[in-house]
């Protein structure tokens, strides 16, 4: 949370103002005013001010200001404390009527108590000092292709399973991360759905003001996700006006930013269109499409500051995409058609009572999709309301606590056919779905962090949640805690257990199973974080145990009655930062190792097996590297290495009698490997500045510089009799642009 407040001297014209505006008897106050720094002059946010002895004071907002009356006169004492560093206090000599200005210093204390440091496994992007990866980053990691999802991708814990932009976190699939933007929930994060999660994200990393992406061991606000959890906040008020074109080779956008009036009112616009009919061609890539991925989507991002403490920002995402492409399935060859609308909306109040400071949100997710295949004609839609508030403030010096809740309602409607058995003939057997219910999802937490011996400073938190259709409550104990070893390196522990709903379409009586239980895992980390002046390295173990995963049921249709685990190990180097230093860059490397009990299907019959993840990848290695060539020119290249994931091979089939298909007969499952995935992807990009203020910024993109045909997984024959690659859809492809920026 961050808040935009005025300079001193309009600090002294509210305060005039506020002389008229009230009673006579009110001039036997006092006013204090101020900011609070840290020893390097910078202005420090949440700050408990007050007055020694009394209950009055204030919190700082975003630039370290405050300001406050107060009956108490004469000589006192003003205490200035915030978690993490040394108190600061000065003495007044107050007079009724008369303003008072200061300056308060804090000290860093030996242990410096935030989020990002007591929870395990988090890695931030933003404009706080501690961050990992910042937003220019994003657009400047070699075969991101500026999507944020894609850039995680090269961070620990985070496996390569395909080319997309799936983020697939220590042994789960996708499912099981939650995508967070202010406090709303994104429901549908991904364009281009797939198993996988989809080619690209939906949030473009310019409507981002900052994000934390934890893999594991993250505290007690974030709730109903079993694997990890990435959290976006949206751009802040814009501080002059711009303006933004940007036309590639498969895509064209438009952005701006007016602050319409100053400190007050702002509004940031983006408006994408993409176009792949050309960058196939170019590349040679579309002959597997009847109609190439193409979308639009918009986002309006409105900001009021009405006072120095209180903001009201509105968010708004738009997206629409379509795509056919040639499908071979054994039991059916054709076109698969489909298209996808969706929208977020969301407004959040901030603002800070009786040194609380509280945030509210209440937002609104809505998508339809359509998905034709075979006997597939499957027409999903889904709305989402969440309603969300957090409260914290600063118990002492050295404890800080949080409180919070949520309620996230979602109506869905399945209506179409699906196919049993991912049999896609038009001829077999279909679930035929019409059916409409909503799923209701309450949520409570509280978080303390506090330090409870010299060198040590804890998280301690528990949350709870409801689900109406599984009538079952889910309780979450937390803790996290951080061992300061010297200035510059800790130790870290963190434990939790951690409860996922299933997707609310599976408690379905026609193909899925009403009595479903949430899903369980506990997470168990042991680290070590080390940073200083330009390097950064991050190493931690951990052992993830899973219950009341959902299965596939002979009877059922779905049950509880999958189990597993996952342990591994991270390790993140990261030197130097982009156009601040000639050579940055980071490695990240993942060791797994998993099993989790599956189906495994021969013919119409099925049968459980314990097998190694579908996504457990064992080694995963990345590297990413950028210079400055010379003084405008940048070039980076990625480097990723990938252990092939595990596959179920067919061993055989059975003819369906009277019908053209086989059903399949799987060997034991997770038995076989695809080839090792490997990609290198480089990028180049030019800075041209011209005019008073404005520039252009040329770029040229090569992935897959090596032109290795990745498996992803194979086709069949009809019969299951033969089989042959499939292989990623970009070989070695080019991609090119422009950006123009204007600061008129």
């Amino acid at each position: 949370m961050k808040h935009i407040s005025p300079s001193t001297t309009q600090w002294a014209k509210i305060l005039l103002l506020l002389s008229f505006a009230i009673p006579a008897s009110a001039q036997d106050y006092a006013f204090i005013q101020g900011q609070v720094l840290d020893e390097t002059d910078r202005p420090l946010a949440y700050v408990n001010v007050q007055i020694t002895g009394t209950l009055d004071g204030a919190i700082t907002d975003r630039d370290g200001r405050f300001a406050f009356s107060t009956q108490y006169t004469g000589k006192c004492d003003l205490n200035a404390s915030f978690i993490g560093y040394e108190p600061a206090q000065q003495t007044l000599h107050l007079t009724p009527g008369d303003t008072s200005t200061v300056r308060l210093i804090l000290r860093l204390a030996l242990i410096q108590l935030d989020e990002t440091i007591v929870t395990g496994s988090t890695y931030t992007t933003g404009e706080d000092e501690t961050v990992t990866l910042s937003p220019l980053d994003v657009v400047t990691t070699p075969g991101a292709s500026a999507d944020i999802f894609r850039a995680f991708k090269t961070f620990p814990g985070v496996a390569t399973v395909d080319d997309g932009a799936g983020l697939f976190v220590r042994g789960g699939d996708v499912s099981e991360t939650v995508i967070l933007l202010g406090q709303a929930t994104v429901v549908h994060p991904y364009k281009y759905e797939s198993p996988t999660g989809g080619v690209f994200g939906t949030i473009s990393p310019f409507m981002v003001q900052g994000a934390v992406f934890s893999t594991g061991g993250f505290p007690a606000r974030y709730g109903n996700a079993l694997s990890s959890v990435l959290s976006m906040e949206t751009q802040n008020m814009p501080v002059q006006k711009s303006y933004t074109l940007n036309l590639g080779l498969a895509a064209g956008s438009l952005g701006l930013n007016l602050p319409l009036i100053s400190d007050k009112l702002g509004v940031r616009f983006t408006g994408n269109l993409s176009f792949t009919d050309l960058l196939f061609r170019i590349n040679h890539h579309s002959s597997a499409f009847t109609t190439t991925p193409r979308g639009h989507d918009g986002n309006l991002n409105l900001i009021y500051q009405y006072s120095p403490t209180g903001r009201l920002k509105f968010f708004s995402f738009n997206a629409s995409d379509r795509l056919g492409v040639r499908v071979t399935e054994p039991s059916f060859d054709g076109i698969y058609q489909g298209s996808t609308n969706s929208a977020l909306h969301n407004l959040e109040w901030t603002d800070i009572f009786a040194n609380w400071i509280m945030e509210t949100s209440a937002s609104l997710n809505h998508h339809t999709a359509r998905k034709q295949l075979g006997n597939l004609d499957f027409s999903p839609r889904d709305l989402t309301f969440k309603l969300r508030t957090d409260i914290e403030r600063a118990l002492t010096s050295s404890a800080f606590l949080r409180l919070g809740g949520e309620i996230e309602h979602t109506d869905n409607r399945l209506a179409g056919s699906i196919p049993q058995g991912d049999i896609f003939d038009p001829q077999a057997e279909i679930f035929e779905l019409d059916t409409s219910y909503g799923a209701r999802r309450v949520g409570t937490y509280f978080e303390i962090d506090f330090e409870p011996a010299h060198r040590i400073v804890v998280n301690l938190g528990a949350r709870a949640d409801h689900h109406n259709l599984s009538d079952q409550f889910a309780i979450d104990p937390r803790v996290s805690a951080r061992y300061q070893i010297t200035k510059h390196t800790d130790a870290r522990l963190a434990w939790g257990i951690y409860h996922q709903f299933p997707d609310p379409s599976k408690y379905n009586a026609t193909s899925g199973n009403p009595r479903l239980r949430p899903q369980r895992a506990q997470h168990r980390i042991i680290g070590l974080h080390h940073e200083r002046d330009q390097f950064m390295m991050r190493l931690e173990a951990y052992h993830k145990p899973y219950y009341n995963l959902v299965l596939d049921h002979p009877d059922l249709n779905l049950s509880n009655d999958g189990k597993g685990h996952a342990s591994g190990l991270d390790l993140f180097l990261k030197r130097g930062d982009f156009l601040s230093t000639r050579f940055s860059g980071w490695m990240a490397y993942s060791l797994l190792k998993s099993h989790r009990l599956q189906v495994r299907h021969t013919g119409s019959e099925m049968h459980y097996e314990e097998a190694p993840s579908p996504y457990d990848i064992t080694h995963n290695l990345t590297l990413v590297a950028k210079m400055r060539l010379i003084d405008d020119l940048s070039g980076g290249l990625t480097v990723k290495y990938a252990t092939g994931r595990p596959i179920t091979p067919i061993v055989g089939a059975i003819p369906v009698s009277d019908q053209g298909y086989y059903l399949p007969i799987e060997g034991r499952v997770g038995s076989e490997r695809l080839p090792s995935f490997q990609q290198v992807d480089g990028q180049l990009s030019y800075l041209l500045p011209f005019g008073a203020n404005h520039q252009i910024v040329f770029y040229l993109a090569i992935n897959n510089l090596i032109n290795r045909a990745n498996v992803l997984n194979y086709d069949y024959s009809i019969d299951y009799s033969q089989r042959q690659p499939r292989t990623t859809t970009f070989r070695r492809s080019i991609y090119f642009g422009a950006t123009v920026t204007l600061n008129p």
